[in-house]
């Protein structure tokens, strides 16, 4: 389903995003750059936060569609598996702002 595809894929642009940063966070702080690297942890939080918005509106949007059309279960398994999937890559990237 094209819809769920679509929200599958911008999330997980979001979450690469957050990624980078935390990424970038790291490395900045390795070298001493306190400053800068602040800026890409909270360029992170940023990203995650828009992550989690578009999560939250996706699982609305789906529950809407569910009242008007039976979503092939192929479709939802694939949401389900990534909706997982997203939670866990957020709870890593997290995990490595927290240093």
């Amino acid at each position: 389903m094209k819809i769920i595809d679509e929200k599958i894929e911008h999330i997980h642009e979001e979450i690469e995003g957050a990624k980078e940063y935390a990424e970038k966070y790291i490395k900045c702080k390795s070298k001493g750059n306190i400053e800068k690297a602040n800026k890409y942890k909270e360029m992170a939080h940023d990203e995650i936060r828009h992550a989690n918005m578009l999560k939250d509106w996706a699982v609305a949007d789906i529950e809407d569609i569910k009242t008007v059309y039976t979503i092939p279960v192929e479709d939802m398994e694939k949401w389900e598996h990534h909706h997982k999937k997203f939670d866990e890559h957020i709870a890593i990237i997290k995990q490595m702002l927290m240093n």
